[in-house]
């Protein structure tokens, strides 16, 4: 038979010395987080108290990486920010904070060891990680929503580079990039949860939906190599603090069939009001940030997104002919490889040899004819040696879309009659299609 549970009021509850220690740790592994944290963001002066913090911690870590680590790592910040990453610094720094937090408790242990309990320093703690994580969730959440994280679709100069060249981590913005309706939603499934964080009603939903959202960031982060597995690690860690407490009541309500009895929170403050307070003061304050992160993402998002110009997509070059012979690929370090349409009133061209050419557009679509103005090289490889000298006289082609895919053009390049057919690339084709009906030759 179990024992009778106790009817104390919780701040009458006597802690064990586990939750006590583990309590002290934590606060001050927070605090020291919380310094550089999105909290702290809005503060005043907050980038010239965080360009002498991390100067601090630069010291530190520098001679703790050369004394104590014997390594000869680079050790350098980004940005002038002393914030846990996968660099040399970040890490390090990570280590320095959790050996300095063990250090805390076991003073404060010695110090405070008569102390019964910290109900109400526990719970100034999770509003704290509420309030952090929950703005985490919502900077991220808004970058996917509106798709510029990962910038969706990717411009086209991307979907030119070769898949092996690739690394993991690129292959996954890509790939996340070229469906902006999963990015999106995936935004919004962060934003629900950072959301739900602010009101202390649903705050234990918000913590299931940021976990969920956070397991799945961290799997992807470790699966691809993507270089925040530290950062979104400590977001996890956050959520799952979070959901510490309600373990025992989420175990009874989904693994034992037991009832589950109301969750009681003992207060911020002594006074209500002040408690009520502090819970919108959150409230307003996740509010703000929502405003002000989506202003900022919707103004990087239109730079990203400039208007799309007609036939806007890779096309590749199927058939080259000049003066009537077909140059086919691989023969001729001057054929056309690849064309692509991104912005308005302009056209890149890339060579078999891997150069690019980028020509002013002029089109005319009513008369179905285009006129390249005078090419200028693009970053990337050196044009071929044998390049043949550019003619003075604009290039002009006629052109016909038989398809919505298929682009036939017939004009002077470089004053030689020069025919090129285009077939766009399938993974910005426009649309959704319900109806999957395979080639023949793969039924």
């Amino acid at each position: 038979m179990s024992p009778p549970e106790s009817t104390e009021p919780p701040s009458a509850v006597r802690w064990n010395l586990a939750q006590r220690i583990v309590l002290r740790f934590l606060v001050a592994y927070c605090a020291l987080i919380l310094v550089t944290d999105w909290v702290f963001t809005y503060v005043p002066f907050h980038d010239v108290l965080s360009r002498r913090y991390a100067a601090f911690w630069l010291a530190v870590v520098t001679w703790v990486a050369r004394h104590v680590l014997h390594t000869h790592r680079e050790i350098y910040i980004l940005e002038s920010s002393a914030d846990i990453s996968n660099t040399a610094f970040g890490t390090i720094l990570f280590l320095c904070y959790v050996a300095l937090a063990a250090v805390v408790a076991a003073l404060w242990s010695a110090l405070d060891r008569r102390r019964e309990h910290y109900q109400r320093l526990h719970q100034w703690l999770r509003f704290l990680v509420r309030a952090s994580l929950a703005l985490a969730m919502i900077h991220y959440g808004v970058l996917k929503a509106l798709p510029t994280q990962m910038i969706a679709p990717p411009p086209l100069t991307v979907l030119l580079q070769r898949v092996a060249s690739l690394t993991p981590m690129r292959m996954l913005w890509i790939f996340i990039g070229s469906s902006p309706a999963y990015e999106s939603l995936t935004g919004c499934a962060e934003l629900l949860g950072g959301v739900l964080l602010l009101v202390p009603r649903t705050t234990l939903l918000g913590a299931l939906v940021c976990a969920a959202d956070m397991l799945m960031v961290v799997t992807l982060n470790f699966s691809y190599d993507v270089h925040v597995k530290l950062f979104s690690m400590h977001l996890l860690f956050l959520a799952l603090l979070l959901l510490a407490p309600d373990l025992p009541r989420l175990a009874n309500l989904f693994l034992w069939n037991r009832p589950v009895e109301p969750a009681v929170t003992p207060p911020l403050f002594s006074r209500p009001r002040l408690d009520r307070l502090a819970q919108l003061l959150l409230l307003l304050f996740g509010l703000y940030s929502i405003g002000t992160t989506w202003t900022e993402t919707r103004v990087r998002y239109r730079e990203y997104h400039p208007p799309r110009p007609p036939f806007y997509g890779v096309w590749s070059v199927e058939e080259f002919a000049v003066d009537g012979k077909a140059v086919p690929l691989f023969t001729d370090p001057n054929r056309w490889r690849w064309v692509l349409f991104q912005q308005p009133r302009a056209l890149t061209v890339e060579l078999m040899i891997g150069a690019r050419r980028s020509y002013s557009l002029d089109l005319d679509l009513a008369n179905r004819r285009m006129r390249l103005g005078k090419p200028r090289p693009v970053v990337g490889p050196p044009e071929p040696p044998s390049s043949p000298p550019i003619s003075g006289t604009p290039d002009e082609f006629s052109f016909t879309a038989p398809e919505d895919d298929l682009l036939l053009l017939d004009g002077q390049l470089g004053g030689h009659p020069t025919h090129a057919q285009l077939r766009r690339s399938p993974l910005l084709a426009p649309g959704f299609h319900w109806f999957f009906d395979p080639a023949p030759e793969d039924r």
